[in-house]
């Protein structure tokens, strides 16, 4: 048995114990005890009659000799130890996220300043809680925990989500081994993590068990608040080329009257839709839905977004940007043909038999001025769909070929302007040569003549033949140019050299369509060996170039079929016919894989400070690691606007390694839509490659800032804490915890023969005066 006593001293303390022998038991020591009690209560009434001082001398002599024969029978120790209280800690967490900038309608200070006041009145609080011996440490937290000071605390918070669930759970790791006495927990409760709007879930509820200690909140928000804001977007990550895309949003308003907003779609920073949404209640939101047909693969930013109203609580929530990339499934091709020809079959054929192509080919078997014995209604053949091809359905082709093909006769020339417009919004065109093609065709009278990359005489050649702009119907076999030699539509092969044998050794041509020249920014990849065109340079036979955002080709003959059927029978295999198309389609519709410079981002959409990174891979023509490429790499606005003359708003340079990638850090940047650039000369050929990303302002954390206490009221009352509204709760703080240190040192008391010698006087000397009194 033991009892303790406590002297105190600051932090450290000192204990004295005092323990009996424990051979007695506590039935052995409660008789011995209850014996020396009865003994002197039977001394104190045999003296009643005894004179009041001598019977007081007798019964303190009993008193004193019995607790000293006791004393030495209990075998008592003195222990003597110094033990020390460990200080309990009191957190304090302030929300820091991007919710705590609202302000109310009036202008008043922010959450987030309104936070700093509350701890700034508690000053004399916590200088209390440390003169207790209770250390106090300050955190602020959103998407983590992070410790703050005082000067901290005044800068605008920026973290793009609240997670309270997470934060308590790593409040509970960073006190692991340390006591913890009570978490003051300040924010506006709009939980984006785990929590959500509650209740608490079992992990929040083992966490705050595993805590140990009360949880104090404070709710900070407005008594009114107005806000207009896009809640959520909704919309997949991808989409197909010609397949529409249904793009929608939630509109969401606060303390607002019943209203009409504006919604405004924005493609690459051009506005491509406007929609109204009506508003009605002052809580309350709405779906819109925006339809969209892609027309052309790649990455596209896209922003939707509200009018800012007056006395709204933030402003930056009216609007939310995000990116959808679109993929091509197959390549859809529409053909048309004037007439009947060996090169329309070798085409076509070609065309049906490849599985990534969509094929829709039309060719004329007979005109209105043909003879017909025959009615109308007899025919099985349908009348040219000009309208639905050339207005209805023209931007749903990836390529459009006219091969040979008279528009004249069939009312097609009132729709060029729109396969002009096509070609130069991202579509693409070829043109195959024939009587009936380029300036013979009367093409140059066109709109057409913007598009294709040979220039066309604004008048057709005269009927005795024109030796620049007519037809040659001599054999001939074309030359590489020097583009030729490594441009992807004429690499038959990928061995430059390997490719230019096997361009030598295919089959003659035969006929031309003579052009003045190509234009300036074309690129001409084959010639004609002896033929010169206006400029004096060797005439045309295959030119490629860019128009706008799209791609044209011209192929100034009808007679390419030879590099298939007559090769074949030549001993070749027969497949330059195939390899050229598909490498020429290819070209035109910009195939990711013939790109020898790839950007790959580690993701599309970045938070707010989350560094930018990019993978720079660069191959070689026959599609190996091309090390040591110097790749610059600029990063500017995705604002739809393409300057090649703007500066770049950062830029940097980075070599390939051995395998042809390096890693490239683009680093952080400021909220917005960006496009990264990177260009690269690969064996002499100038490479381009770009992506566009997105650097958004905030997460779900300010799509909606009204408010909440439920889960701070929750964790309140989970935990035995206090939950105040923009005041300091009462804070109850758990004792801190005592442990032993230093010396330890015990005194047995019974070991001393003194203290039995004092006993058995001290009985003997009250039983000798009890005899010379008369007592027995």
């Amino acid at each position: 048995m033991s009892g303790l006593l406590r002297l105190p001293g600051g932090y450290n303390d000192w204990r004295i114990g005092l323990g009996v022998a424990s051979h007695f038991g506590r039935l052995g020591v409660a008789l011995l005890v209850a014996a020396a009690v009865l003994a002197i209560a039977l001394s104190a009434l045999a003296l009643i009659e005894e004179r009041r001082a001598r019977g007081w001398l007798l019964l303190a002599l009993r008193t004193a000799g019995v607790l000293a024969c006791l004393v030495t029978a209990l075998e008592p120790t003195v222990e003597l130890r110094q033990v020390a209280r460990v200080p309990n800690r009191v957190a304090v967490l302030v929300d820091a996220s991007r919710s705590m900038e609202v302000r109310p309608p009036d202008g008043g200070p922010s959450r987030a300043e309104r936070a700093v006041a509350i701890l700034d009145r508690a000053a004399p609080d916590i200088a209390a809680w440390q003169q207790a011996g209770h250390e106090v440490d300050l955190y602020t937290f959103g998407e983590s925990v992070s410790p703050a000071t005082a000067a901290s605390l005044r800068e605008p918070p920026a973290a793009d989500a609240t997670r309270i669930g997470e934060a308590l759970g790593e409040l509970r790791a960073r006190y692991a081994g340390r006591d913890l006495g009570a978490v003051l927990l300040i924010s506006d409760g709009i939980d984006t993590g785990r929590v959500g709007e509650g209740p608490l879930d079992a992990t929040t509820h083992a966490a705050i068990e595993a805590l140990g200690a009360p949880i104090h909140t404070v709710g900070l928000g407005e008594k009114s608040l107005r806000d207009l804001s896009i809640a959520a977007v909704l919309a997949d990550g991808f989409a197909f080329v010609r397949t529409p895309v249904s793009i929608e949003a939630v509109i969401r308003q606060t303390g607002l009257p019943d209203r009409q907003v504006e919604v405004t779609l924005e493609r690459d920073g051009r506005p491509i839709a406007t929609r109204g949404v009506v508003l009605r209640g002052d809580r309350s939101e709405e779906k819109i839905a925006f339809d969209w047909l892609p027309d052309h693969p790649g990455n596209f930013v896209f922003r939707i977004s509200t009018p800012v109203l007056a006395g709204e609580a933030l402003a930056s929530n009216n609007q939310q940007s995000f990116t959808l990339k679109v993929i091509r499934d197959r390549v859809r091709v529409l053909h048309l043909t004037g007439r009947p020809s060996w090169d329309e079959r070798f085409v076509r054929a070609m065309l049906r038999r490849d599985p990534n192509v969509d094929l829709v080919s039309f060719f004329i078997l007979r005109t209105e001025t043909d003879e017909q014995p025959w009615n109308h209604d007899d025919l099985s053949l349908i009348p040219f769909p000009t309208f639905e091809i050339f207005e209805e359905q023209l931007r749903s082709f990836d390529l459009v070929i006219f091969q040979n093909f008279n528009y004249a006769p069939y009312g097609v020339e009132p729709f060029l302007p729109n396969v002009r417009d096509y070609v130069e919004e991202g579509g693409a065109l070829a043109m195959i040569g024939g009587d009936l093609s380029f300036a013979s065709g009367g093409y140059g009278l066109t709109a057409l003549r913007d598009v294709l990359p040979v220039e066309l005489p604004p008048t057709p050649p005269t009927l005795e033949g024109d030796n620049d702009t007519g037809l040659n119907a001599e054999a001939f076999k074309p030359r590489l140019s020097a583009e030729g030699r490594t441009h992807p539509i004429t690499s038959l092969l990928l061995d430059p050299r390997d490719n230019e044998l096997r361009w030598s050794k295919l089959p003659p041509l035969e006929g031309l369509n003579r052009v003045p020249r190509a234009k300036a920014n074309a690129t001409t990849l084959l010639t004609h060996p002896t033929l010169k065109g206006a400029d004096g340079k060797p005439a045309p036979v295959l030119v490629a170039g860019e128009t706008g955002k799209g791609r044209s080709l011209a192929l100034l003959t009808d007679s390419a079929w030879h590099w298939g059927f007559l090769a074949a029978g030549e001993g070749d295999d027969g497949r330059a016919f195939q390899r050229f198309w598909e490498n020429a389609i290819r070209w035109l519709v910009r195939d990711p894989a013939l790109m020898l410079l790839h950007i790959e981002l580690d993701r599309l959409e970045y938070r707010r400070n989350q560094p930018v990174a990019a993978r720079v891979r660069a191959m070689h023509a026959d599609y190996s690691p091309a090390p040591n490429i110097d790749v610059s790499i600029g990063v500017a606005p995705a604002d739809g606007v393409l300057d090649a003359n703007a500066r770049p708003l950062r830029s940097l340079h980075v070599t390939t390694d051995a395998d042809g990638e390096v890693q490239a850090d683009i680093g952080v940047l400021p909220p917005g839509a960006y496009r990264l650039t990177g260009h690269a000369t690969i064996e002499g050929r100038a490479v381009t490659q770009d992506e566009t990303f997105v650097v958004r302002a905030g997460g779900p954390e300010l799509d909606d800032v009204a408010a909440r206490d439920r889960v701070l009221r929750e964790l309140a009352q989970a935990s035995g804490g206090d939950y105040r509204f923009e005041a300091l709760p009462s804070i109850s703080i758990r004792p801190s915890r005592e442990v032993r240190v230093g010396r330890q040192s015990a005194v047995e008391l019974w070991s001393r023969p003194f203290l039995l010698l004092l006993g058995v006087g001290l009985l003997a000397f009250e039983w000798t005066l009890r005899r010379r009194s008369g007592h027995s």
